[in-house]
């Protein structure tokens, strides 16, 4: 569902009003989501589309607006002065693939979940948190659904990146952060890569969301 709430914000997020952005910072928002707003309203609502197309298009969309980077530096915590450079490129790079991958798989299970956007706020020059709310049809209940943006300095074409989901106050990248932390203190930074890339290599289409 957590992807679904991604694209779902995308599209959605032109309508709205943003709440305690800058007028400036606003307006670049609204022409961000409106680039994309056509491109997830098409995937998530093509009957057309089979599974294994779905999950191609939504990988390349997840690879784009998600600041794999950042995330993949962010959940090894402590652990980030204490390893090689040779081997953060390496995990960066199969922790990008693993986030897609997963994030990917969930968008087929897509059952006409509507996120309505509640707030936006600036909290640093370069850093927003977006507030929604994900209604299933027939539902009288919601999820809360936040989301970490990064504005990106010199990136014209698409300035926004989601760095962090929250969902109902559980924030994904520091629930990784946990996660990771303690296998790495069992067992090194390596055997974490591996486990991942392992994980990730169960997606027949990998391959085509690569960097």
């Amino acid at each position: 569902m957590k992807i679904i709430s991604v694209v779902l914000l995308i599209i959605s997020f032109a309508s709205q009003t943003a709440y305690g952005a800058s007028e400036e910072d606003t307006k670049k928002l609204r022409a961000y989501v409106e680039a994309l707003i056509q491109e997830g309203s098409d995937l998530v609502n093509d009957k057309s589309l089979s599974e294994k197309d779905k999950k191609v298009k939504s990988g390349a969309m997840i690879k784009a607006h998600l600041h794999l980077d950042w995330m993949a530096k962010y959940t090894l915590g402590r652990h980030r002065r204490a390893i090689s450079e040779a081997q953060l490129k390496e995990f960066v790079k199969v922790y990008s693939l693993f986030v897609v991958k997963a994030y990917a798989d969930l968008t087929t299970n897509y059952k006409g979940e509507k996120a309505v956007l509640t707030n936006i706020k600036q909290i640093d020059d370069d850093l927003f948190i977006v507030n929604s709310e994900l209604v299933r049809p027939g539902s009288q209940s919601s999820v809360k659904v936040d989301y970490l943006v990064h504005k990106i300095e010199g990136n014209k074409k698409d300035p926004y990146l989601i760095g962090d989901i929250i969902t109902e106050g559980i924030s994904i990248l520091n629930s990784q952060q946990s996660e990771f932390n303690s296998v790495i203190s069992s067992h090194g930074i390596d055997w974490l890569t591996a486990d991942l890339k392992k994980r990730a290599q169960n997606n027949e289409n990998l391959a085509k969301v690569k960097k």
